[in-house]
This record gives C-alpha cells, sequence and structure tokens, in this order.
C-alpha cells in the first residue's frame, strides 16, 4: 500500500505536497523494514501507521513477535511521523527512545501508531503505540496494544535521501 496523504481545511495541519510520496519512497529503501515485511498503513501530518504481517522471521523462541521486531516497528514510525512535519530537506534521526513492552505480542499483525507530540526547529518528541490484531471467531478483528514508545528524534539537513 502506498503512502495516502489525509489532509483538511487547516493549512497548518496539512501534509506538505509530495511529503507522504517521499516518505513512501524512503521506507522503500529501509532495507530492515523491508527484511521484517512491514508497510505504509496512513500518512497525515504527525501520525504515521505501519503494520507487519506474523511470520516465522520475525518470532522469538515462544512465538511471539520478536520485541526487537516490535521496536524496530514503533523506531521507524516515529521517524516518518517526524518526517511529516518537518521542513523541506530536514528529517528526524533517532536520538533517544524508550520502550516499555505491555505484554506479548502474539498475533496475525503489529500495527505500529506513531504521533508527534512535540515539533520544534531542533528536537521532535513523538510517541509511538504498537498493537497486535488477531481475527476473533466472526472474523472481526480484535486489536490490543502490546507496547508503548517514547521517542526523541534529533533534526538534521539530509543530502536528498530522506
Amino acid at each position: 500500500m502506498t503512502a495516502s496523504a489525509e489532509t483538511d481545511n487547516d493549512a497548518s495541519s496539512a501534509l506538505a505536497p509530495g511529503r507522504a510520496d517521499a516518505i513512501a519512497a524512503s521506507f522503500a529503501r529501509q532495507g530492515m523494514m523491508q527484511t521484517l515485511g512491514a508497510r505504509i498503513e496512513r500518512v497525515v501530518r504527525g501520525e504515521v501507521e505501519l503494520s507487519m504481517p506474523w511470520s516465522d522471521a520475525v518470532t522469538q523462541q515462544h512465538g511471539f513477535f520478536h520485541g526487537g521486531a516490535v521496536g524496530a516497528l514503533a523506531d521507524t514510525a516515529c521517524g516518518y511521523a517526524a518526517l511529516s512535519v518537518v521542513a523541506d530537506g530536514e528529517a528526524g534521526l533517532t536520538a533517544e527512545y524508550k520502550i516499555n513492552l505491555l505484554s506479548p505480542a502474539q498475533g496475525e499483525r503489529l500495527v505500529a501508531v506513531a504521533r508527534v507530540l512535540k515539533p520544534g526547529r531542533t528536537l521532535v518528541v513523538a510517541q509511538g503505540d504498537v498493537y497486535v490484531e488477531q481475527r476473533g471467531a466472526g472474523q472481526d478483528v480484535r486489536r490490543k496494544q502490546v507496547a508503548t514508545m517514547l521517542m526523541t528524534l534529533c533534526v538534521v539537513r539530509t543530502l536528498d535521501h530522506v
């Protein structure tokens, strides 16, 4: 799925023109996300949602999603949420994060929803919440939160390789 930009009538909250495409192109260059089978589900200004299907490649010894895969998905979602709010020619690089693994991540897919809490010229603070999805008996999808991340990103100038 390609990134889709959602906008409203307030220009200050609209995603910059071309930013969703830039995020999609950058995401496509991430070897880690490609290896994990992750994809972009949604991009809006200040918020990004990524997903990752369950596979043997992303599990730990008990069959749950590995904490490293959970963290990688949250880290990446927060980074792209930051990219959605910085100026053209800038990006956010992870400077620090803390992750709380709240519950074993057992399900059919992981979903990371990241949002910018505080945009800034030098630092961006973002939060990433990670959920596991599982189909119920009636084929309804149940979502359970399994992790939360708080991240600080440093705003850096890029060399056209956002």
